[in-house]
């Protein structure tokens, strides 16, 4: 009979085997490690033992409280090892894992959003110009009198996609650690040029006031 541990990860409790937590915990070290010297490795890491938890999650129910050396083994397959990702950039060979499409998930798009991001979200689901969903909201709205009732109700049922992890699945990319790395740079490379624009404003606003 093999020994169980207790362990948190993101201030949530799993029961795991002591096999699966040898493995994990060099997993995790690895990440640690890879990750460290980066922009943003605290957020990265976040993200990364976030999905590790949702993960877990999925595979526990009634029947089964004990994560086992095959879910761990299994998740790490799911996110794969940094040192995949970057062995294969530097072979310049395709990264087929990253980009390979999967399947996207509904969710409302605040970073895009006019109003709710409802249409913004659903754009992104179908792979259509959202413009054209919001005139579709409108017209109905005006000569129908549904558009607005309908819009409030997605709104409503809708998830924003508020995480890392949400707008990968948004979006139907696979959420591994190179793609996590990848959206929060991103997010940040955003911030950055939006504080870049909003300085500018700013110093061009007080230009024009001590003219």
């Amino acid at each position: 009979m093999k020994k169980t541990l207790n362990i948190n990860i993101r201030g949530i409790v799993f029961n795991i085997d002591e096999d699966a937590y040898q493995k994990l915990n060099n997993y995790l070290n690895e990440i640690y490690k890879h990750y460290k010297n980066q922009p943003g490795h605290e957020e990265i890491v976040s993200d990364i033992e976030n999905r590790i938890v949702e993960l877990f999650q999925e595979r526990l129910n009634d029947k089964k409280q004990v994560i086992t050396v095959t879910d761990v083994t299994e998740i790490i397959g799911i996110l794969g090892h940094p040192s995949d990702f970057d062995r294969e950039l530097q072979d310049d060979e395709p990264r087929s894992r990253s980009y390979q499409k999967g399947s996207k998930r509904l969710f409302r798009d605040p970073e895009n959003r006019t109003i709710g991001g409802v249409c913004s979200g659903i754009g992104i689901y179908f792979d259509v110009d959202p413009v054209w969903f919001r005139l579709a909201f409108v017209v109905s709205a005006v000569f129908a009198g549904t558009g607005m009732f309908l819009y409030l109700i997605l709104w409503i049922v809708l998830p924003p996609a508020r995480t890392v992890t949400d707008r990968l699945e948004m979006k139907g990319d696979p959420i591994n650690v190179d793609n996590i790395e990848k959206a929060v740079k991103k997010e940040m490379h955003d911030v950055k040029d939006r504080f870049s624009e909003f300085t500018e404003q700013a110093r061009q606003t007080f230009k024009k006031k001590q003219t």
